[in-house]
């Protein structure tokens, strides 16, 4: 499994087509991109999950140079398990495999010395909603997709598991075990992640102050978010935005 959060390079005007000899997921982050997957209309948003099998010709490209994206190259091991599911060329994922594409990006961002297992898992999950669109069993309840889902839908509000709890319809405390148990942390820590990668993005973009992406961003106050903010990134707001 390989990796890499990057922008483009190179104009709309001058990008040719180009063939990709391996199959790969692209998770766009930021910014305007258009597509020839199927699935939706031309114009992606951010959140949009597209798989690209092997040998896909096409131009797939962003507006302008004000975007963001991730990228996974897949092991060629993995190739006739996603065939077995897709077999219509470039499309775009479902929910299912966004919360877990997302949850694998954030889960890199803010790396921790134990998170491999975390984001092997994430990665076999996500493999898997994209060749079974459908929810498969494999130990994990259909509504743990729909609670990540949700504090995607959410991320700019601070998780309450009770909440959380009665959109999913299951037990606050059930709930909180098995996510624990799958994401090895709370749901809260879960939709921090989200809200301090969403922080940084706006840092890296505009021109907000510090105080008005903390409020927008669902913290406290500043110094609270300027606290965890350090622990995730190892330096202050201010400085993030100076270095990017």
């Amino acid at each position: 499994m390989q990796i890499a959060r990057l922008v483009p390079t190179v104009p709309a005007r001058a990008l040719a087509r180009h063939t990709h000899d391996e199959a790969h997921l692209v998770l766009l982050l930021r910014g305007r991109y258009l597509t020839s997957a199927t699935g939706g209309p031309p114009e992606c948003t951010p959140g949009t999950l597209i798989y690209t099998p092997p040998a896909t010709t096409h131009r797939d490209r962003f507006h302008d140079l004000d975007g963001e994206f991730m990228t996974l190259a897949l092991p060629s091991t993995m190739e006739g398990v996603l065939k077995r599911g897709l077999d219509r060329g470039a499309v775009r994922a479902g929910r299912r495999a966004q919360a877990f594409a997302h949850g694998l990006a954030h889960a890199c961002i803010d790396w921790r010395g134990d998170d491999g297992l975390l984001a092997e898992a994430l990665f076999d999950e996500l493999l898997d909603a994209v060749a079974n669109p459908a929810p498969a069993c494999h130990g994990w309840p259909g509504w743990l997709a729909r609670a990540e889902a949700w504090l995607h839908d959410h991320h700019d509000t601070p998780a309450d598991t009770v909440t959380l709890a009665q959109a999913c319809e299951v037990h606050p405390v059930h709930l909180a075990r098995v996510f624990r148990r799958r994401h090895g942390c709370t749901p809260t820590e879960y939709s921090r992640r989200l809200r301090i990668a969403r922080a940084a993005g706006m840092l890296r973009q505009g021109s907000a102050t510090v105080a008005t992406i903390a409020a927008e961003c669902g913290f406290a106050d500043q110094a609270h978010f300027h606290r965890l903010f350090v622990r995730a990134y190892r330096m202050p707001p201010t400085t993030y935005r100076s270095t990017v």
